[in-house]
């Protein structure tokens, strides 16, 4: 989506007329309504079931496509065309197309938003889907310090004037009926990460004048996590589905504004652990044993280009090896705020002790493709002194935000403008 305002997944498309979706009625009936009764051998129905059971279109003029699965009253599937219809013709419309998969399909247009039910009847007996329509703002321009919303509050964007970018992907807590908990993968919340994040927020807005860019998941990670590819994260639940388009794609517009605007920006991504190690854990995409190794190793041929930071290694005039736990690099810089860190001066390499290395969005939105101007850390927060408590919350944003502003100012020549420059 990148280039783009729109978050990814978002489709839109132009409206249609009362008198069109009469005519695309008309055409149904026509052509697409129930067949004759039964034949003498042939089993009458007795349930019918429309697949998918709920769907979910993005955007007007955004298509789904719907079957049936019909059984006669001992279980026999039963091979029967339906007749099909929508309750409320202002929220979607049967295509006046046939679908691709025979005429015991049926493609569904979106109308406008709104919720409706999409009917197939076989023998009198009728089966139903629920069927959502989503249209988002559409959005020209993104106004800085304005939160934007997607689909029932989910997911939340508030634009920046950095050329920083801070996302919170687990510390959500809502738990929506509507998308079941998820069967696979961690579920476990970064505890208060939303609210330091926001608290980040507001300390670099104190220093400089401006914010950065913020994305914030407001879903508990059993119903999504926005960490990981859209498979895992959302498990095929069309609601996490969207959240999950419309959090990563606000990553992207963010990652294109700051671009456009700036030419180079860091993108932070927002995490707790719970490790026994009271540090914060820089993910540079280097596992612990990439960072056990000496300086030496670490400045070899190649082990900038697998990093999450592939972009600053290839401007910066220091070994790479200083850009990891050198004294300007952020765990140094963090070391020298008094907030302990790996890899830093003090502390280069995790050793044997757990460590996260950096996940799906550090991989997405760093600058581990050749090309892209936007480095990434994946930052880890342990628990007591950082998270537990709004004033400690407060303290240790003030303390990051000088450490961004230092870090900025050391890599990139400074936060751009005139303000906290």
């Amino acid at each position: 989506m990148r280039g783009s305002d729109v978050p990814a997944g978002t489709f839109l498309g132009r409206s249609r007329s009362h008198a069109w979706r009469v005519a695309a009625a008309c055409l149904v009936l026509a052509c697409g309504g129930e067949m004759g009764p039964p034949g003498v051998d042939e089993p009458r129905v007795a349930s019918v079931e429309v697949v998918p059971g709920v769907a979910l279109i993005v955007g007007e003029g955004g298509e789904a496509t719907f079957s049936t699965i019909a059984r006669a009253g001992n279980g026999a599937v039963v091979t029967r065309t339906p007749r099909w219809s929508v309750e409320d013709p202002g929220v979607a419309a049967l295509a006046p197309r046939a679908a691709v998969g025979g005429p015991s399909t049926a493609v569904v247009e979106a109308v406008g938003t709104g919720v409706t039910r999409v009917v197939a009847t076989i023998d009198g007996v009728r089966g139903t889907a629920r069927l959502e329509v989503f249209v988002p703002e559409e959005v020209v321009r993104y106004e800085p310090g304005r939160s934007y919303f997607g689909r029932n509050g989910y997911v939340e964007y508030v634009p920046g004037g950095l050329p920083v970018i801070l996302s919170a992907p687990h510390g959500g807590g809502l738990t929506p009926v509507e998308i079941p908990d998820r069967r696979f993968g961690a579920h476990v919340t970064d505890l208060n990460t939303v609210e330091l994040t926001l608290a980040l927020r507001g300390a670099l807005l104190d220093l400089t004048g401006r914010a950065p860019h913020v994305i914030l998941s407001h879903l508990r990670r059993t119903k999504l996590d926005p960490n990981r590819e859209i498979g895992e994260a959302a498990e095929a639940n069309p609601f996490a589905e969207q959240a999950w388009r419309e959090f990563q794609g606000w990553i992207e517009s963010a990652r294109t504004a700051v671009a456009a605007d700036f030419g180079a920006g860091l993108y932070l991504d927002m995490h707790g652990h719970a490790h026994d190690i009271d540090r914060i854990e820089l993910g540079y995409l280097l596992t612990a044993d990439d960072l056990n190794q000496p300086d030496a190793a670490l400045e070899g041929a190649g082990v900038a280009a697998r990093t999450s930071i592939r972009a600053l290694g290839r401007t910066s005039p220091l070994p790479f090896s200083r850009l990891l736990r050198g004294s300007t690099s952020f765990g140094g810089l963090l070391e020298a705020e008094g907030v302990a860190s790996v890899p830093s001066p003090g502390d280069p390499s995790p050793g044997d002790a757990p460590y996260f290395t950096g996940g799906y969005n550090t991989r997405e939105h760093g600058s581990l493709t050749e090309g892209e101007v936007i480095s990434g850390i994946q930052l880890e927060h342990h628990f007591p002194g950082l998270r537990d408590t709004p004033a400690n919350q407060r303290a240790y944003a003030a303390r990051a935000a000088r450490v961004i502003r230092r870090f900025m100012l050391e890599h990139y020549g400074g936060l751009g403008g005139t303000s906290g420059s």
